[in-house]
């Protein structure tokens, strides 16, 4: 791949060539670039330059897919986890240690009841686990202090 024009301070790069399978083009409504005196690059949130010099997307947007994780066992979600799917009745699904702000979304893909707990004490909505029954699902928020429902 090879850009229309070498990166100066508040210009954008351009793809050429632009029909290179797999790739979606992107129209940027800012500046991704600015320079310093020291001619260092700085590039906007969410992008990232790699050491060979490569421009590329670091963030996840709406329209990128989710991480899924489905068990049929007792299970701890991880960092990397967004939706916990039980495939199984009768398992347990912990929450991490939260993190201000954390979000996962948990569904019980069986027939029959789950339980989903907090780690080290942390409650959800209060209580030290919430029941799931078939086919029910709730989405978790961590404030601070505890687990909330939404």
């Amino acid at each position: 791949m090879s850009y229309s024009r070498p990166l100066r301070a508040g210009t954008a790069l351009k793809q050429n060539p632009t029909d290179i399978p797999g790739i979606q083009l992107l129209t940027l409504d800012s500046d991704i670039s600015t320079t310093s005196s020291l001619g260092v690059v700085q590039v906007g949130s969410g992008l990232a330059i790699t050491p060979a010099g490569v421009l590329s997307a670091t963030n996840q947007g709406a329209s990128d897919f989710v991480n899924v994780t489905l068990t049929s066992s007792n299970y701890t979600a991880t960092s990397t986890d967004l939706y916990v799917g039980a495939t199984d009745k009768n398992i347990i699904i912990t929450l991490p240690l939260g993190i201000l702000g954390r979000v996962y979304y948990v569904k019980n893909q069986a027939n029959g009841n789950i339980k989903v707990q907090g780690t080290a004490g942390e409650t959800i909505d209060g209580s030290a686990f919430q029941t799931l029954g078939s086919n029910a699902g709730f989405i978790a928020v961590f404030d601070g202090t505890r687990w909330n429902l939404i």
